[in-house]
């Protein structure tokens, strides 16, 4: 029987994936797949639906990929998991508060690290600091759970957003229930306000725009204590699910509302709280796309034009997707050229972030110019869209 070297080796080249490819997919390092293939280590156990799904197999499948039986690997050895062979032991005290304080810290250079470089240069930082956190769960005195939990909760949210932006809906909906269920356990109002407006951003796929401001308005309700930032998000939010009813009028009172309590983060790193990159431009950005949701393109392009200039570096992502939907809405205006042109860049900044949703936005681009092929511009977005898989 081959060995798990050579099987999952074969089958990421039979799915037409490079190391790097696959590693970009499931937002991990390169040197991650080749410790996965080398039988070093194997994936963790929120990895492997995902790389089951990048692989074209099953999760049965990826199972019989990963026995390592025949190589002698047993459970047990320490090899199957990224995990300890031993829990943290910490019970509580002044080192478990420095344990916690130091992942809180870190957290912050992870959420700066994804608005700089994107979910794939991320992800695998916070699924790993979540590993720790569930074993500090483990063996955390009861007296000092709550701060492990309050943490766990922070981390999990994360997941949630890097697994959205990387296309893995499933996954983002199972961490934002696994950060609510945190933040109740430990009385965290304002968390539990960030995950419901979460989940009403999880909404806005489906067009559901009850749902939409169902969820907003619960996170409004969730804390007495709403920071600034936070009010600015889900006033933000409202106006997403306003535009979505056709409520123009709505949509542009709240888009209003949020400038009272905009942000003035430029460092991206989230210190001044949960909210802090619903900044003024920011809020702009989201006035463009509910034009662009309402069917005004025209009074998005004039706002896209005029905000992203203005949009910190540190917000590269958000650059990403809001130039796709510029490009949308060069496409709804009959200019495709300038919708190729600018749905071309949006793409490459997809591409290095590993952000699948500046990527649809940017295919579906791509699909309502597909009549104007003869166009070089366009024609040149179609061979960039060719090299992209699915």
């Amino acid at each position: 029987m081959a060995s798990r070297r050579v099987r999952l080796a074969q089958r990421r080249k039979a799915a037409g994936l490079s190391q790097e490819r696959l590693a970009a997919q499931l937002g991990v390092d390169r040197s991650t797949v080749v410790r996965w293939e080398a039988a070093d280590t194997a994936p963790q156990p929120w990895l492997r639906p995902i790389l089951a799904d990048a692989l074209g197999i099953t999760a049965d499948e990826l199972g019989a990929l990963l026995d390592e039986v025949d190589e002698g690997i047993h459970p047990g050895d320490g090899l199957l998991t990224d995990r300890p062979t031993s829990s943290i032991q910490l019970g509580n005290g002044p080192r478990l508060d420095a344990v916690v304080e130091h992942l809180r810290e870190h957290w912050h250079l992870l959420v700066k690290t994804d608005n700089l470089l994107g979910p794939r240069h991320a992800l695998g930082g916070v699924l790993a600091r979540l590993d720790t956190i569930n074993e500090l769960l483990k063996t955390a005195a009861t007296s000092g759970r709550p701060q492990v939990v309050r943490l766990a909760a922070q981390y999990a949210e994360s997941a949630s957003w890097l697994y959205e932006d990387s296309g893995g809906t499933t996954e983002a909906l199972h961490w934002s229930g696994r950060a609510l269920e945190w933040a109740i356990e430990s009385d965290d109002s304002l968390m539990t306000a960030w995950v419901l407006f979460r989940r009403s951003q999880q909404a806005v796929p489906s067009g559901n725009a009850g749902q939409v401001l169902g969820l907003a308005a619960a996170a409004r309700r969730a804390s007495p204590d709403l920071l600034p930032p936070m009010r600015a998000a889900i006033d933000e939010q409202e106006a997403r699910g306003f535009a979505l009813d056709g409520d123009e009028t709505a949509a542009q009172r709240k888009l209003d509302d949020a400038h009272t309590w905009a942000a003035t983060d430029v460092v991206g790193d989230a210190r001044t709280g949960h909210g802090s990159f619903c900044t003024a431009s920011y809020i702009e950005l989201q006035r463009a796309a509910c034009w662009l949701t309402l069917g005004r393109p025209a009074r998005a392009i004039e706002l896209y034009e005029a905000t992203l200039p203005g949009l910190p570096e540190v917000y590269r992502r958000d650059r990403g997707i809001a130039l796709g939907r510029l490009a949308s809405a060069y496409a709804a205006t009959s200019e495709p050229e300038v919708a190729a042109q600018t749905a071309t860049e949006a793409l490459a900044i997809g591409q290095e972030a590993g952000s699948a949703r500046t990527l649809g936005v940017v295919r579906a681009v791509g699909k309502r110019l597909g009549t104007h092929r003869q166009l070089p511009a366009v024609a040149h977005l179609m061979r960039e869209l060719a090299m992209e898989p699915g």
